[in-house]
């Protein structure tokens, strides 16, 4: 048995009149006829009984109607989520993203997902250690990171994110903020070297602009970490603000604008995904 010959059974059905049955689907009679006789033949039973005035559902009929609507209503459904994941409107989305870039990143999901709500979105922690290259395998759809970590930018397509402003984290209150003069004496806790290099040279370069060596007493590999020593009082940090913004017990002082992380979203021109090219409009809002 097919769909056609499910469809034929319904409308004749419900209209208990095979000419009616023809218009509703928009076919001949005959064809409505031949669609009914093979699926009698198939199931062996007879679905109506038939007269010059009237058609009538045979006891066999009424038991087969609501199996008859099921497999009609699951191809319907079965039909609807293959063409919704073809035109992109679930699937998935998958997305590596270095922490500076999360903030902007969570605003444009949340527009993403307003629009999209099927598509499932999975997240992977990019280090700032690491970088992109068109020899890569990683099966992302996009990556948010510095505009540093892409070495091969001609082989990808990308857009300029909004800057993240560098500043000097210290425990609250925000009155004890140090001014650069006194930073000198100041304990510094630092993202690694190895985790950030690209924030790493900025906050060295800062230190070296205003004739100081930071005394550093501890790096980490995580925000998390510094956030957490910083906040505790142990000493101070160089951090995007909106990173350290996060933190209920850290204030944040800006830096002079220069001392910024350029973010970058990028992804292969042979964007396959349907998924991740409903998200690029979203994305290319922020350009």
């Amino acid at each position: 048995m097919h769909l056609n010959q499910i469809h034929s059974f319904l409308a004749v059905s419900k209209t208990l009149n095979f000419t009616g049955a023809a218009r509703q689907l928009g076919v001949p009679q005959s064809t409505i006829s031949r669609q009914i006789n093979d699926l009698e033949s198939q199931l062996g039973v007879r679905l109506f009984y038939r007269t010059k005035r009237d058609v009538q559902l045979t006891d066999e009929g009424r038991i087969f109607l609501p199996y008859a609507q099921e497999m009609a209503d699951a191809a319907r459904k079965g039909s609807y989520a293959v063409r919704r994941l073809h035109e992109g409107a679930s699937g998935s989305l998958s997305i590596a993203v270095t922490d500076a870039c999360r903030p902007t990143l969570a605003r444009l999901l949340a527009s993403y997902h307003e629009s999209y709500p099927e598509v499932r979105v999975d997240l992977t922690s990019l280090s700032a250690g690491e970088s992109l290259m068109d020899d890569t395998e990683a099966p992302y759809d996009f990556w948010f990171l510095y505009r540093e970590m892409l070495l091969d930018p001609d082989n990808f397509e990308y857009i300029h994110l909004q800057k993240q402003p560098l500043g000097i984290a210290k425990k609250n209150p925000a009155e004890n903020l140090p001014d650069p003069s006194s930073l000198s004496s100041e304990p510094f806790i630092f993202l690694s070297e190895e985790s950030d290099p690209i924030l790493y040279m900025q906050a060295m370069n800062y230190c070296r602009t205003h004739r100081f060596t930071p005394r550093v007493v501890n790096t980490f590999d995580d925000v998390s970490s510094v956030l957490l020593l910083v906040g505790a009082g142990l000493g101070v940090s160089i951090l995007p603000v909106n990173l350290a913004a996060g933190s209920a017990s850290v204030t944040v002082q800006p830096l002079a604008e220069e001392y910024a992380l350029d973010c970058v979203a990028a992804w292969k021109p042979s964007l396959l995904n349907p998924a991740a090219a409903l998200f690029l409009p979203f994305l290319k809002e922020t350009d």
